[in-house]
């Protein structure tokens, strides 16, 4: 039987044995072939020597399988590929298509912030604002492109540095929004500038930064204040505006700020505090002294002059007064007059009962205006002083009716005449060092030396007033911003106050504090008021510091300890200076229980045959506090304490338990060189505070602070 050749193991061609003598190798004969072909059909022509001497078989030729499968298989292998560069091309495609979008929108970004920047160095805030919206489009533009990026965000490398540029861009489109808020603040400013600036040119109005409020007729000066008063709103919304810009720039984490934008930004972002101090100031100043000056309709003031070298518990005693008639910031009535000429022509139909305090130590029957500044709550005295004016006048057949009080100190007096400059007067120069000096020894004393009945002894003061009015109003408009700022400064310094009987301009006067009204009880109070019962101007020599000592660590049940320690630095007693006499008042949280108390008198040494006598503490409720009082009084060159010592009501504990403890110290209107010294033990220790303890101090439970009373004051700690 003829077998079938297994092509698996058999060659399709049988082999042959190689010819005796010959090594025959495959490899060389393959390798002579190819040198053959590339020889080109020399061997053919010449024959092959080989051929002839040893004749070659004949083999079948071999099989060859069927090429249809092989070529399938190349097709889709081709197939695959090409799909494989399109996915990959597709996948690197978009992200790049997206990188690019967002590189294009940097650029716009960049370039919009170049346009802001020159603008702002232009004064162009409209321009500004613009732009800024033109950069936060394109910013926005960049978180937006990056999410093209596809899976890409997710990958180790790449995906960090896309999801930075993301975060980057959200802060970025948030302080750009914030900008185009300031900017369009600024634009909104500059516009009412503008327009202020040309509704007075309208009206002829030409303010040079040489021309005073004298150079204005009553028309310019009634233009002026209304120009002023129609742009309030504006500047109101410009200032609530800024507030919240400034709000959103501080929030803004500054380290993750683009470069180019924080640079663009720097000179906006340092100025803004600034301007917001301004406006500050100027905001509340428009909205009370513009209806203070008369506009739109004339008011009268009586305006009262209190001496703090002879303290009342308002301020100074009321010596002197002034009646003023004011029209659009134009005086056009001002009269001058002792106190003592309203007083006492009524002395003898006047039944007014004064505080017993008063009757006692005064030894007065009556109460009259020039005491009637009994309450520390500025509105309260004025109110009753201003009640004694208009009653005392009617009974003397004048019909007056003021529309409100304004007290001034002499330290206003003080830095007023620091700012304008000394004004001559009979001959004397009054300056800011020499003014108190020079009138009080010209009212009591001088005189009598120069035949001057005692009637018109203080018609020099009303000289006075004329003079500084003339010289205030005669100030070039380029030194209004610094008459404004000294306002500001009294005005917080309760060195002037002002009550109205217009409750929405005692509203806002009270909202800012330039009342004197009195503060109501958060935590902790503590409020001392002097009253100088017939001891001369000798406030004006004494040396007062008063301690505060809260003991809180028990906090259910918080004791309190203030210590007055005044020194009389009187050398002699004279025309003006001699003991101490005091009816002082300590005003505590409602609800508060005395404990002990030192240094009451029942009358001065003299009085008491040179021996001390103790006197009765008060306990009083007045302002919705409890109020310790008492009558105590200093020798010349001697030293006295008095002392209240309490334990604080269950409002404080409440304050207290919650971790956190403040005192709120109002100061005497007058009081301008008092010293207050606050000492806490806490019942844990401090961790912040306000004002701040010195750093060697930290760590302990106990808050030591130190002021004066320039102005009021505020003291919180937290433990």
């Amino acid at each position: 039987m003829k077998q079938t050749p297994n092509f698996l193991t058999c060659p399709s061609v049988p082999s042959l044995p190689p010819a005796d003598g010959e090594n025959f190798d495959i490899k060389q004969d393959s390798k002579s072939k190819i040198q053959n072909s590339k020889n080109g059909n020399r061997d053919s022509e010449f024959g092959d020597r080989d051929s002839v001497a040893q004749p070659r078989l004949q083999t079948p030729e071999p099989r060859t399988p069927n090429p249809e499968p092989r070529s399938k298989k190349r097709s889709w292998i081709k197939w695959i590929v090409i799909l494989v560069l399109l996915a990959t091309a597709f996948f690197l495609l978009m992200p790049a298509i997206a990188l690019g979008r967002a590189a294009m929108s940097a650029y716009e970004a960049k370039q919009a912030l170049m346009v802001l920047q020159a603008d702002l160095k232009a004064g162009n805030y409209a321009a500004a604002a613009s732009q800024a919206k033109v950069a936060q489009t394109a910013v926005e533009s960049i978180s937006s492109a990056l999410q093209g990026v596809g899976f890409f965000r997710d990958t180790p490398f790449i995906g960090t540095q896309v999801r930075s540029l993301q975060d980057v861009a959200a802060v970025g489109s948030s302080t750009l929004d914030s900008v185009h808020d300031l900017l369009n603040v600024a634009a909104a400013l500059s516009d009412a500038v503008e327009s202020g600036t040309q509704a007075i040119e309208d009206v002829g109005v030409q303010v040079a930064s040489n021309r005073g409020w004298n150079d204005l007729t009553k028309n310019e000066k009634r233009n002026l204040l209304g120009t002023l008063q129609d742009s309030l709103p504006k500047i109101r919304l410009a200032r609530d505006k800024i507030d919240m810009a400034l709000a959103m720039w501080t929030a803004i984490p500054q380290d993750r700020m683009l470069p180019f934008m924080a640079t663009a930004l720097r000179p906006l972002s340092e100025n803004l505090p600034i301007i917001r101090r301004a406006m500050d100031q100027s905001v509340p100043l428009l909205e009370t002294l513009i209806p203070l000056a008369g506009y739109p309709t004339s008011k009268q003031y009586l305006v009262v002059l209190q001496n703090s070298d002879e303290m009342r518990p308002a301020g100074g005693f009321i010596g002197s007064i002034a009646s003023v008639t004011i029209d659009a910031g134009q005086l056009d009535d001002f009269r001058f007059y002792d106190v003592y000429n309203i007083d006492n022509p009524v002395s003898g139909v006047w039944k007014e009962v004064p505080p017993e305090p008063l009757a006692k130590n005064l030894g007065v029957s009556a109460w009259f205006m020039r005491d009637a500044n009994w309450s520390p709550d500025f509105v309260e005295s004025a109110s009753k002083v201003l009640d004694f004016y208009v009653r005392e006048n009617a009974l003397q057949n004048k019909d007056e009716n003021p529309d409100g009080v304004i007290a001034l100190e002499p330290g206003f007096f003080k830095e007023l005449l620091h700012l304008i400059g000394p004004i001559q007067i009979r001959g004397k120069t009054y300056d800011e060092h020499t003014f108190m000096d020079f009138l009080e020894y010209d009212v009591e004393i001088g005189f009598l030396q120069q035949g001057i009945s005692l009637e018109d002894r203080k018609a020099i003061m009303g000289e006075l007033g004329a003079e500084l009015l003339k010289k205030v109003q005669s100030m070039p408009r380029s030194d209004w911003p610094k008459l404004l700022n000294l306002l500001t400064a009294a005005l917080r310094e309760k060195q002037v106050m002002v009550y109205s009987k217009d409750a929405d301009l005692q509203a806002a006067l009270d909202n800012r504090g330039w009342s004197g009204r009195a503060k109501a009880t958060t935590c902790d109070f503590m409020w001392v008021a002097d009253a100088n019962l017939a001891a001369l101007k000798t406030d004006g020599k004494m040396v007062k510091s008063v301690n505060y000592e809260l003991d809180a660590r028990d906090v259910q049940n918080p004791t309190a300890k203030v210590t007055l320690n005044y020194q009389n630095t009187v050398t002699k007693v004279d025309w003006r200076y001699t003991r101490y006499r005091s009816y002082t008042r300590v005003y505590v949280p409602d609800g508060s229980q005395l404990i002990s108390s030192q240094g009451a008198m029942q009358g001065d040494l003299l009085q008491t045959g040179g021996k001390f006598v103790p006197g009765k503490v008060d306990v009083m409720k007045e302002l919705g506090k409890t109020v310790y009082g008492a009558f105590w009084a200093i020798e010349p060159g001697k030293v006295g304490s008095l002392t209240f010592t309490y334990a604080l009501p269950p409002s404080v504990s409440d304050c207290l338990a919650q971790n956190n403890y403040q005192l709120d110290w109002p100061k005497q209107p007058g009081a301008d060189s008092t010293e207050i010294n606050v000492k806490v033990l806490m019942p844990s220790i401090v961790k912040s505070a306000n004002p701040s303890e010195p750093e060697s101090k930290w760590g302990d439970a106990v808050y030591e602070s130190q002021a004066d009373l320039r102005e009021d004051r505020a003291f919180s700690a937290k433990y």
